[in-house]
C-alpha cells in the first residue's frame, strides 16, 4: 500500500472519529440546555398535577432525544468500521500483490541459476570423461 493511500485511510478515519466527537458533543450541549429549561419551567409550577405533567414530557423527550442520537452515533460506528474494513482489505490485497511478484521474481531467478548450474555440472561431467 502506498503512503497516499495510507494518509488516505488514516484522513477517512479522522473525520469519522471527529463526526462522533462532534455529535457527542451536540447531545451533550442539547440535554444540557434542556435540563436547564426543564428546571426553569419546574421552578414556576405550582400544582403537583404540572409538575408530573412537565416530568412526563421531559422523560419523554429525553428518551427519544437519547435513542435518535444513540442511532446516529451507531450509525457513524457502523460508517467508522466499513471505512476501517476496506482499507485493511486494500493493504491486504496490496501485500498479496507484492508478495507474490516478489516470489514470481525470486523463483524465475533461481530457476535460471538452476539451470546455469546443471549446464556448468554437465559441461563438467563431460569433461571428465
Amino acid at each position: 500500500m502506498s503512503a497516499r493511500s495510507h494518509e488516505f485511510g488514516r484522513e477517512h478515519d479522522d473525520e469519522g472519529l471527529k463526526a462522533i466527537a462532534a455529535e457527542a458533543t451536540d447531545y451533550s450541549k442539547q440535554s444540557l440546555d434542556n435540563s436547564r429549561a426543564y428546571f426553569e419551567k419546574l421552578l414556576r409550577v405550582q400544582k403537583i398535577d404540572d409538575v408530573v405533567e412537565l416530568q412526563s414530557e421531559f422523560c419523554r423527550a429525553a428518551y427519544g432525544d437519547f435513542f435518535a442520537r444513540a442511532s446516529r452515533v451507531g450509525e457513524l460506528c457502523s460508517n467508522l468500521a466499513k471505512e476501517a474494513f476496506v482499507n485493511a482489505q486494500t493493504t491486504g490485497e496490496s501485500a498479496t500483490k507484492a508478495a507474490t511478484e516478489a516470489t514470481t521474481k525470486a523463483l524465475s531467478g533461481l530457476g535460471e541459476q538452476t539451470e546455469q548450474f546443471v549446464s556448468k555440472a554437465q559441461q563438467a561431467a563431460g569433461g571428465q570423461r
